[in-house]
């Protein structure tokens, strides 16, 4: 139990949940506060002479503080459930009961077992993830099988109650600019020019909170209803691409017909989603590892389309290193700041398998420490600048030819 509440106090710590916190808690002090001021009010004088004032909780007040409560505290609950329950990992040392199977599987090199049917090894995790859909910094871990339920109805209060608060916010702030000299109440809780800003900013930060979310939500419900995640979706494009290419037609296994039938194997009466991530509900003339088979053959035919870089300067992989660079690149970040990037000395030789236009995603080899404390030789992925490299001659023999 310690050991749990350790890992979700360091998953919690990072700037991720803190913002995401402090909009939660921005948005739900100003929204209450600007309810309460609203409220009809009974003026009276104290003893010593000074005016005072009561508020009466009408039902529409009441109403409206309600739904807002119930709405912050959903997304709270849901937002801490996220974390504490994870995504759903890969059992350490986990393999099928054949060996045969295993050439069905794809091995993970970083956890050094293989991969089950949809799970995908995440770095930031350093753990393969079941059924992953992405890593979101927000929560500061991955979106798998066991939280995505969580994560949907996250998104769905988030969304909603940031909308709900920005509207009780939109109309205290036109209460203030256009009924200020008449609705005194208000005018006096807001009488200062930084008390009106930080309004006007939560104001801003709710909608915007609400319209980016709701996108998000939109995106995760279309996946749903096609029993996808955002990872598979990206691999079914490429697998019709290359079927198409073959002449042939690619099925995918996990989409059960029914729309409704495939958004309630994550979002259910439960809060959960269903099975236990290792094994899935198919469509006929498929088995448990079509999926990962096509992964594999997509895979070979990626590594059949790297180039081979030489390394002509250094990059160390820190921040603003690549300022430092002969040619400084400016006004560049790859990615943002939860992508991987990888350190490079010269005369290495790197696969490049992306490109952008100051980066190169690539491979190189590296000696680094397994989970048994021994030193050996892996396959290290990162971006890097793409001034720190150039196509080796083979390669450029190659295109010409």
């Amino acid at each position: 139990m310690s050991v749990k509440i350790s890992r979700v106090m360091r998953r919690y710590i990072h700037y991720g949940p803190l913002l995401a916190s402090f909009i939660i808690v921005l948005v739900t002090i100003m929204t209450i506060t600007c309810i309460i001021v609203s409220t009809p009010f009974t003026s009276f004088r104290l003893p010593n002479g000074k005016a005072s004032w009561q508020h009466h909780m009408t039902m529409n007040s009441f109403i409206n503080m309600t739904m807002f409560l119930c709405l912050a505290i959903l997304t709270s609950y849901h937002f801490l459930a996220c974390m504490i329950h994870g995504p759903g990992f890969v059992k350490s040392n986990w393999k099928p009961e054949s060996k045969e199977i295993e050439k069905k599987l794809q091995f993970c090199q970083e956890c050094e077992s293989f991969k089950c049917p949809r799970s995908h090894h995440c770095r930031k995790c350093k753990r393969c993830i079941k059924k992953m859909d992405h890593h979101c910094p927000w929560i500061n871990a991955c979106v798998g099988h066991k939280n995505h339920a969580h994560f949907i109805r996250f998104l769905f209060y988030a969304a909603t109650g940031c909308f709900y608060g920005g509207t009780n916010l939109a109309a205290t702030i036109v209460k203030i600019v256009f009924y200020g000299n008449t609705n005194f109440i208000i005018a006096y809780y807001f009488n200062s020019l930084p008390k009106f800003i930080i309004l006007v900013f939560a104001c801003g930060i709710a909608y915007g909170v609400s319209l980016a979310v709701g996108f998000l939500l939109i995106m995760q419900i279309r996946d749903l209803t096609r029993n996808t995640t955002s990872i598979e979706s990206w691999i079914i494009r490429k697998a019709e691409w290359r079927h198409s290419n073959l002449g042939t037609k690619f099925v995918y296994p996990y989409n059960l017909g029914s729309r409704w039938t495939n958004f309630t194997q994550v979002v259910n009466t439960t809060n959960f989603a269903k099975g236990d991530g290792y094994t899935w509900p198919l469509v006929d003339g498929t088995d448990q590892y079509t999926f990962t088979e096509e992964q594999i053959q997509q895979k070979l035919l990626k590594r059949q389309r790297m180039i081979e870089h030489v390394i002509t300067q250094p990059y160390n992989a820190r921040w603003f290193s690549h300022l430092t660079l002969s040619k400084p690149i400016l006004f560049c970040v790859c990615n943002g700041l939860d992508e991987q990037y990888l350190a490079v000395e010269k005369g290495d030789k790197v696969l490049v398998s992306r490109w952008r236009k100051r980066w190169l995603y690539g491979c190189a080899k590296r000696k680094v420490k397994n989970a048994a404390g021994n030193i050996v030789e892996k396959e290290v992925g990162g971006w890097f600048p793409r001034i720190c490299a150039m196509e080796t001659a083979e390669q450029s023999q190659k295109k010409i030819a």
